[in-house]
């Protein structure tokens, strides 16, 4: 937005607009097909748009420990969504479109109106009755920090990074026998970054293979094999890295409305491109290094109860190797706690909260004299450890069948601290509240 900045009104109007094109549209859209699903109350397309108005006490977020004062600001945004489902015999077919546009009156900035995209589609057909085989595409582009989703593909949850995050999956499922069954998986994401962190840009590309045996109708063990490479830009070709993963599981139903899965393993990791860099020093010279490949424990466990027919509560936790988002560090050992609980005190009153925890410890891939070769003049900072924590509250009445009001509050709290030349400038607190409307059709 070069030159003038738009008028408060003019952002409002920009607001409206879209309000009209995609929430109207898309009405008029499915009027055009609905007869035949509307006799059977079945609906292919659904459209919502949530209107809000809030506060954010760090839009930027800034660190508690810069010398600036942390500006705040309050927010309108429009968040509509679109949705489309086909039911077949044969084959099943879900598409949908979030956009999200919040403007900051206060942030006197070029960027005072961030946007969010999600496009997200899937598609599955039954070869016969054993045999299935899925395909899906997550493509996310967002100018907002979505912690949780940062944080484990080694993104720094922070302001100004432009994020474009593209997920391709290809499932086949067979039943071997009446006991026996198989998955099999491939993936793809890719990870384009703006702002100043566009050098960790990278793709991932990864295979798994699970074998499932029914040992009774409620228990079913896993054997899951998995390896994943992950191939960072040219200017940062010493943090390729590659893992390979054994574990065993189960998934068990207790109730029919309890079910519990669990994993356990090895994960084996190998910094290759650390070890084959031209400029990386090692005891016999550049390009000489010989990094080992190291093992980490995998772990994984999460349950879910539901205990009504709207409400359920679930729980995880796991530990492995994730990216990270450190230059001079290619992963880190993880630990994630997430938990989750939707319930509903009446039919048209109910509360949604999520809470999420991230504990990334690093352990430096480079030397000090390795660091400086690297990238000149920069600061070796050790080991460290970085910590994320968002929690996200929301209470929402129907008024009527298409027309509910929603109230929340949001908190993250990002922090790291390193043992050498230590340097957690991009550690924040933010805080956000809001109320507005909820139209769906």
């Amino acid at each position: 937005m070069a030159g003038a900045r738009p008028c408060l009104f003019t952002k409002y109007l920009f607001f409206a607009h879209v309000f009209i094109v995609l929430f109207g549209g898309i009405k008029t859209g499915y009027a055009q097909i609905q007869g035949p699903g509307d006799a059977t109350g079945y609906k292919p397309f659904t459209a919502t748009v949530a209107l809000r108005e809030g506060y954010d006490s760090n839009p930027l977020t800034q660190s508690y420990q810069t010398t600036q004062p942390i500006q705040s600001s309050m927010y309108t945004s429009v968040q509509p969504s679109l949705n489309y489902n086909y039911l077949g015999t044969q084959a099943d077919m879900a598409l949908r479109y979030d956009f999200t546009g919040t403007y900051y009156p206060n942030i006197n900035l070029q960027n005072d109106i961030l946007y969010t995209q999600n496009l997200i589609g899937r598609y599955t057909y039954k070869l016969d009755p054993r045999t299935s085989i899925s395909f899906a595409d997550t493509f996310l582009y967002t100018e907002q920090p979505f912690v949780a989703q940062f944080v484990q593909a080694g993104i720094s949850p922070t302001f100004n990074t432009s994020t474009i995050n593209n997920l391709a999956t290809a499932q086949g499922d067979y039943r071997v026998t009446d006991r026996l069954s198989m998955l099999t998986r491939w993936n793809n994401s890719v990870v384009a970054l703006g702002g100043t962190q566009s050098n960790g840009n990278y793709m991932n590309n990864g295979a798994l293979q699970q074998f499932r045996f029914d040992f009774t109708p409620e228990t079913v063990g896993t054997l899951t094999l998995e390896y994943q490479l992950y191939d960072y830009d040219n200017d940062n070709v010493f943090r390729d890295n590659q893992q390979a993963t054994f574990s065993f599981g189960a998934d068990h139903t207790f109730l029919p409305n309890l079910t519990f899965s669990g994993r356990a393993g090895v994960q084996l990791n190998d910094n290759f491109g650390l070890a084959d860099n031209p400029q990386i020093i090692s005891g016999y010279g550049l390009g000489s290094g010989q990094i080992d490949i190291q093992p980490f424990p995998f772990f994984s466990l999460s349950s879910t109860w539901n205990y009504d027919q709207k409400s359920f509560a679930s729980a995880g936790f796991s530990t492995q190797v994730q990216q990270s988002n450190l230059s001079n560090v290619s992963d880190s050992e993880a630990y994630t706690f997430n938990l989750n609980w939707d319930h509903y005190f009446t039919d048209k009153f109910s509360v949604i909260q999520s809470f999420f925890m991230n504990i990334a410890t690093f352990s430096p891939n480079l030397s000090p004299e390795q660091t400086e070769s690297l990238y000149p003049g920069s600061q070796y900072k050790g080991d460290g450890q970085q910590t994320t924590i968002t929690y996200q509250c929301k209470f929402a009445y129907e008024f009527y069948r298409y027309l509910s009001a929603e109230v929340g509050w949001s908190y993250t709290s990002y922090g790291s601290y390193f043992e050498a030349n230590n340097s957690n400038g991009g550690s924040y607190t933010r805080n956000t509240v809001y109320f507005g409307l909820r139209g769906t059709y």
